[in-house]
């Protein structure tokens, strides 16, 4: 008796010739995602990507070249998001809420990507003068325009940096241990980014319900003065 034999099937090729790049990335962070990247080859991201393996070399140097890029697509997407939402903000305290919440789930979705980001790109001795780095003070720049949208007397004595820094390292902290337990399919992000928004203006001392200005004086961290937080109009 003849054995048949079943031949694999092949995934079509991602994108055209000119968005190829970008289908591969997209392959290669679910793969990452679902397995993590030590356990994914340039072979398994060449056949679930529907190429050669060879192809693959045409469009990225290595499996490092690879993961990085991985790395700062989705940290690009990132921040093209938090700018739109802090652009589009109606009020201090909702477009807090609302950055919070969009860092949370972005870390819950793709933790991989969050562990590729400490270990290979932000722990890398080139990071400081990387296209990640750049990326990273266009979100430092959204952020500081984004609190400069909003009339608040800031009681804190803390510049911009500092208070960027403790927001996010806060969120992150919490979005990590959640992936670090699986996810937490059942966490409500809105709620948790409800209760951190205003425990953040509390701390601040930030008047959650200002309204936009067009101008704010700018003070600096070793300021002596610290006015009392204006009243909602």
């Amino acid at each position: 008796m003849v054995q048949r034999t079943t031949k694999p099937v092949i995934q079509p090729a991602v994108g055209r010739r000119g968005a190829r790049e970008a289908g591969i990335l997209d392959v290669a962070a679910r793969l990452y995602n679902a397995r993590g990247y030590e356990r994914v080859s340039m072979a398994d991201v060449a056949a679930a990507a529907g190429l050669s393996e060879g192809t693959l070399y045409n469009y990225f140097l290595d499996k490092s070249d690879l993961v990085l890029k991985v790395a700062l697509a989705s940290i690009e997407r990132n921040v093209a998001e938090a700018e739109r939402i802090a652009a589009t903000a109606t009020s201090l305290d909702s477009g807090l809420q609302a950055l919070i919440a969009h860092q949370l789930r972005n870390m819950l979705a793709a933790p991989e990507i969050y562990r590729i980001w400490l270990r290979e790109v932000k722990g890398a001795e080139s990071y400081d003068k990387s296209r990640a780095r750049a990326v990273l003070k266009r979100f430092s720049g959204h952020f500081n325009a984004f609190l400069d949208r909003w009339q608040r007397d800031d009681a804190s004595g803390l510049d911009r940096g500092i208070i960027r820094d403790m927001l996010y390292g806060g969120i992150e902290q919490v979005g990590w241990t959640a992936a670090l337990k699986g996810g937490r399919p059942a966490m409500d992000v809105d709620a948790i980014a409800h209760k951190l928004t205003h425990s953040y203006l509390a701390a601040f001392n930030a008047a959650a319900s200002a309204r936009p200005v067009s101008r704010l004086s700018k003070k600096t961290v070793n300021s002596t003065r610290h006015p009392t937080p204006r009243a909602a109009s």
